[in-house]
């Protein structure tokens, strides 16, 4: 029995949303992420309800599997200023919304930056946010809350943190997206047997795999512990091609959708990559293909037993 994972990235929507569907099919991918408003831009993108049902049709009609929406970088539900605070729960809201009408899986969200501060320091307010962004984008589409590599006292470095802030909210819509360049530049060994198998008892004891609802799958610039998020085409970096095996064969990570964020393999007319490009699609596939994972059954699939 080979891996069982999604290999997908995020694309582009300019032109619409359902433009995000072709070039993910273009690149051979079978799952996809995308922006729903300007990533570096407070101002929502309005998507009018043909807009929505062409991409639910394009969707159903590609064969492509989850969806998930990438919230903007401005969003920081730590910040210290009432007037921000409200801009980045507005725009969490707003995605979760356009998650709910599109079909898709969920919202990724960067959660923030205690700025040194600490996790005690801020607990209150993130989780009250969460809270307040829950309620007001009901349905089933899940908040993913994203590791972080570290920089800047971002919310997220260790998986206790995430631990603390969905141990406070308690809903089963909040979830965590792990990104492994940013994992593996926090400091958790995930580039070797040994290190990943720590590093997931960890993740299981402060967070729960269960709670593991998609992955960002990244190579990194960066060597272990460098607290600093650059990003590096699958097996070209730190993590390398047998970082991504040990993943692939590891039960954590069966059955989740891995989204590609690398910067692409340059060539003449995109000298700095244009990522997620198909080579990095065509890797990461290669190397699923032809992992077994240990144990077989995904320890999820196995928790999901127990409580039946």
């Amino acid at each position: 029995m080979t891996a069982n994972f999604q290999v997908g990235g995020h694309v582009s929507a300019a032109g619409g949303l359902y433009r995000a569907i072709e070039r993910a099919v273009e690149k051979e991918m079978e799952t996809l992420q995308i922006f729903v408003s300007a990533p570096q831009t407070w101002r929502a993108t309005k998507h009018t309800d043909a807009d929505i049902e062409k991409f639910r049709q394009a969707h159903a009609e590609s064969g492509l599997g989850e969806v998930w929406i990438h919230n903007i970088y401005l969003a920081n539900l730590a910040t210290e200023t009432d007037e921000q605070l409200e801009k980045s729960v507005g725009s969490v809201i707003n995605a979760m919304q356009i998650a709910e009408r599109i079909g898709a899986a969920g919202v990724v969200l960067h959660t923030g930056s205690h700025k040194g501060q600490g996790i005690e320091a801020v607990l209150e307010q993130v989780v009250g946010a969460i809270k307040r962004i829950l309620d007001e984008a009901p349905g089933e589409a899940v908040l993913a809350l994203e590791t972080m590599a570290g920089q800047g006292g971002a919310i997220g470095t260790y998986f206790e943190e995430l631990g603390a802030i969905i141990g406070e909210v308690k809903s089963p819509r909040l979830k965590t997206c792990l990104d492994t360049a940013h994992t593996f530049a926090a400091g958790y060994a995930i580039h070797t047997p040994e290190g990943l198998d720590e590093a997931m008892a960890e993740f299981d004891r402060h967070i729960g795999l269960d709670l593991l609802a998609v992955v960002h799958a990244n190579d990194s610039k960066i060597a272990l512990g460098g607290f600093r998020d650059r990003h590096e085409n699958i097996g070209d970096g730190h993590i390398g091609t047998a970082g991504f095996e040990a993943m692939a064969a590891h039960p954590a990570f069966q059955g989740n959708a891995f989204e590609l964020e690398v910067p692409g393999i340059p060539t003449e007319e995109k000298p700095k990559g244009d990522g997620p490009d198909i080579e990095n699609v065509r890797r990461l596939k290669a190397i699923r293909d032809s992992a077994t994972p240990a144990g077989g059954k995904s320890t999820k699939a196995k928790q999901a037993a127990a409580k039946a």
